[in-house]
C-alpha cells in the first residue's frame, strides 16, 4: 500500500499527458502510484501513458463511459491511503503531494486543499489565485460558504488530497453527471470530512483553452448535468444546514446557471428559476466586462445574453480567446 494514489481519467489527452506525467514523476515524495484510466480515447493516449518511463504509472483502458465512471474505476483499483485526482492536461508543482500529505498529519479525517491558477501553453507567466478560502477550516461547510461567496467557487476535485476513509464515506462520483460533476462530488467529500487543511506551497496548474474539454461543453446533456449537480449539491448542503446563508448561496448558484442556460434551454431556465424561488430568491447580477456592464441596465440581462449567443455564433469566441491570452501574457 502506498501513501497516495493519483487518479487520472483521460480522454483524447495524448497531446498533454506526457507533461502531466512528467510533473508527477518530479514530485519530491516517491511513495505514490499513478493510475491512468483511458476512457475510450481515439488518439494516442494509451500509447503515451504506457510508454512513460516510470514504474509507478499503471494504465487501464475502458470503453467510453465518462469521466465520473472512469474516476470511480481508478479508485476501485487504487491501493493508496489517500486519493488525489489530476486532470490529464494539468500540472502540479514538485512539492505538491508532499506538502498536502504533510498537512494531514494528525488530521486523518480532514482533506488537504491546494493553491491553483490558470495557464495555457506555458506556465512562465502563471499567477496563483488569491482566495479567502486559502486557510484551515474546522467546519468544512464554512469553507464552502467562503469559496462560493467570496472566491471564484472553484470546486475541482483536483483541489483535494482525500484520506481513504473520507473517500469511502462520501460515496464516490455520481456517474449520471458530466459537466460540473466536481461540484456535487466536492461538496460530498467536504461534508464527509472533519475540516480543511490548507497546504501552503502546493500549487495546481489548471490548463485553459483545451479543445473538447468537458468544462467547455454546451451540449444539451452537459447543461442537464449542470442543473442536476447543482440540485444535488443544494440538497446535500441543506441537509447539513438549512439556513438563510445556505439558501442564498444555493440560489445564487442556480442563478449563475440561469445566465448560462438562457436562451438555448428555456426548460432548464424555468426549472432553475423554480429552485431559486423555493430557496428565497437571488439578487445575483450577471458578471462581465465593461461592455456588459454598460448594456445591462439599458437592455436587461436577457437581451445581453441573446447578444452574447449571437456574437459566439459569429465567431466572437476567437476574439475572447485572444483577449484571454493577452491578459495571461500581461501577468508579470
Amino acid at each position: 500500500m502506498v501513501q497516495v494514489s493519483v487518479i487520472i481519467p483521460a480522454f483524447n489527452a495524448g497531446r498533454y499527458l506526457t507533461a502531466t506525467l512528467r510533473a508527477l514523476s518530479l514530485q519530491t515524495m516517491s511513495d505514490f502510484e499513478v493510475i491512468v484510466v483511458d476512457d475510450g480515447s481515439v488518439d494516442d493516449t494509451v500509447q503515451v501513458a504506457s510508454q512513460f518511463p516510470d514504474r509507478r504509472v499503471r494504465v487501464y483502458s475502458r470503453t467510453n463511459v465518462g469521466q465520473s465512471a472512469a474516476s470511480n474505476f481508478g479508485c476501485s483499483v487504487a491501493t493508496g491511503q489517500h486519493i488525489k485526482f489530476v486532470d490529464a492536461d494539468d500540472l502540479l508543482n514538485p512539492q505538491h503531494l508532499q506538502l498536502q500529505l504533510a498537512s494531514l498529519q494528525s488530521h486523518p479525517w480532514h482533506v488537504a486543499c491546494c493553491s491553483w491558477g490558470y495557464f495555457r501553453e506555458s506556465t512562465t507567466r502563471f499567477c496563483i489565485r488569491s482566495e479567502i478560502a486559502n486557510a484551515d477550516y474546522s467546519d468544512p461547510l464554512d469553507w464552502i460558504v467562503d469559496s462560493l461567496s467570496c472566491d471564484e467557487g472553484m470546486m475541482g476535485a483536483w483541489r483535494w488530497l482525500i484520506p481513504r476513509a473520507v473517500w469511502d464515506a462520501c460515496g464516490g462520483w455520481n456517474e449520471e453527471l458530466s459537466l460540473n460533476n466536481d461540484f456535487d462530488l466536492s461538496i460530498r467529500v467536504l461534508l464527509a470530512s472533519s475540516g480543511v487543511r490548507f497546504s501552503a506551497g502546493a500549487v495546481y496548474y489548471y490548463r485553459k483553452g483545451v479543445s473538447g474539454a468537458l468544462s467547455g461543453s454546451v451540449s444539451r446533456r452537459s447543461q442537464e448535468s449542470a442543473y442536476l449537480t447543482t440540485l444535488l449539491g443544494t440538497r446535500s448542503l441543506l441537509q447539513r444546514e438549512d439556513s438563510p446563508r445556505i439558501r442564498r448561496l444555493c440560489a445564487d448558484r442556480f442563478q449563475q446557471w440561469v445566465f448560462r442556460f438562457f436562451p438555448e434551454f428555456p426548460d432548464l431556465v424555468l426549472q432553475a428559476e423554480r429552485q431559486i424561488q423555493d430557496l428565497g430568491g437571488s439578487r445575483l447580477q450577471m458578471q462581465g466586462g465593461r461592455l456588459l456592464r454598460f448594456l445591462l441596465p439599458a437592455i436587461g440581462w436577457r437581451n445581453v445574453r441573446r447578444l452574447q449567443v449571437l456574437a459566439q455564433r459569429l465567431g466572437w469566441q476567437k476574439v475572447q480567446r485572444w483577449k484571454q491570452q493577452r491578459r495571461l501574457r500581461q501577468i508579470p
